[in-house]
Order: C-alpha cells, then sequence, then structure tokens
C-alpha cells in the first residue's frame, strides 16, 4: 500500500515535468537583420543574402548555386544565430549542416562571422572582413550592403 501510495505522486510529477519539454519557446520577435543584402567581399563569389525570421537564402548571382538555412535561434541582444543546413543546389555556400554566427550591423552594412557548430565566433572585424595588423580576409567573414 506504501509503495503505490509513493509511486502515484511520483510517477504524476515525473509526467508533469515531461510536459514541459514540448512547450514553445518564446517569440524573440522580429529579428534585426531581416531582409536583402548584397555580398561585398572579401574572397566568396558574388552572392545575395535574404534573411527572414525563419530562414536564410544565399544565391550566386550568376544563379549557378543556392542555399537555404532555417534559422533555429536568433538573439539580437547578444547578435548571434544559429542555423542549420535545409536545401542546396550547385556548389553552394556557405558549408555544412549546422553554423552559429556573430554579426554587427552598422547600416547600411551588415559583418558576419560565421563557425561550424553551435559556439558563437567572436567577430575579429566588424565592419571590415580583413584582419586590422595584415589586411588579409578573415576566414568564414562575410560582409553584405543593403541595397
Amino acid at each position: 500500500m506504501r509503495t503505490t501510495w509513493l509511486g502515484a505522486p511520483m510517477l504524476a510529477l515525473l509526467m508533469l515535468t515531461g510536459c514541459g519539454d514540448d512547450a514553445p519557446a518564446p517569440d524573440p520577435g522580429p529579428f534585426e537583420i531581416e531582409g536583402q543584402w548584397v555580398y561585398l567581399g572579401p574572397s566568396d563569389v558574388p552572392h545575395t543574402l535574404t534573411i527572414t525570421r525563419t530562414s536564410m537564402a544565399y544565391a550566386d548571382v550568376d544563379g549557378k548555386w543556392s542555399s537555404s538555412w532555417a534559422i533555429k535561434a536568433y538573439d539580437n541582444t547578444l547578435h548571434h544565430f544559429h542555423v542549420t543546413f535545409d536545401t542546396g543546389v550547385g556548389a553552394y555556400l556557405p558549408m555544412g549542416q549546422a553554423m552559429s554566427g556573430s554579426y554587427d550591423l552598422g547600416p547600411p552594412f551588415l559583418t558576419v562571422q560565421l563557425a561550424s557548430g553551435d559556439s558563437y565566433p567572436a567577430l575579429q572585424s566588424p565592419g571590415a572582413c580583413t584582419a586590422e595588423t595584415s589586411g588579409m580576409p578573415l576566414p568564414e567573414c562575410r560582409l553584405y550592403h543593403k541595397p
């Protein structure tokens, strides 16, 4: 009898605890970098970037490749985002299954520093994608302009 009495509340507690796992995350509001962007450099081929609250779409200006990424999370205060690969055609950029990014928004420019996986990369050169001392392109850094 005692086991049943202790077991029922424990089972109820475990069931209630599991219910919260499926609860939707709170809406973070608009993503501050939403819109159309044109790639300026430093080293990839010319492309566009279209950002919505739920996706990022890269497209080569010559139409040779494109890729779509689902936005899993973003934080306007910390200037971070996390995306996972959705679809791609051709030798698309960027490459990978999941990426995180840090960004700087200095209208009309957007600087994005990408990294594979979940860790947020440090943005080394806001407003530029070249090293301050050598002037060399920074890996996985992209500079965009809002047309």
